[in-house]
């Protein structure tokens, strides 16, 4: 990724926070309500970008896979969803898509907690 990548995310979408933390991220979704979420830079090494999703119970950190398909690059959330084109195309998906994740397969991205000024 690019940083004109990252600044186009900036500007187009409010749930996107940039680099911030895990711990950061947690700490914001901690006052907010269930199926909150923000997207942040991802710290590992693997992936670039991370959905911070708060549940009922703490707070999930999924990562979104970059991967290639017939289309180019793309971005997945696991091995056997679909494979969108952006990572605001991802976003929109599961805000009407349940997620595939144990744990949260009943939960669909709900809140954007909106990056702080």
């Amino acid at each position: 990724m690019s940083y004109a990548f990252d600044l186009l995310l900036t500007h187009c979408c409010i749930w996107y926070h940039g680099s911030v933390s895990r711990q950061q991220a947690e700490a914001q979704l901690q006052r907010c309500r269930e199926a909150s979420f923000l997207v942040r830079d991802s710290e590992s090494g693997t992936s670039k970008y991370s959905i911070a999703l708060k549940t009922s119970q703490s707070c999930v950190h999924i990562i979104m896979a970059q991967t290639k398909s017939s289309k180019g690059l793309g971005y997945t959330l696991d091995q056997s969803s679909c494979v969108f084109t952006s990572i605001p195309e991802l976003v929109h998906h599961y805000c009407t898509h349940r997620l595939p994740f144990t744990g949260a397969e009943h939960m669909t991205l709900q809140h954007p907690v909106p990056r702080p000024h």
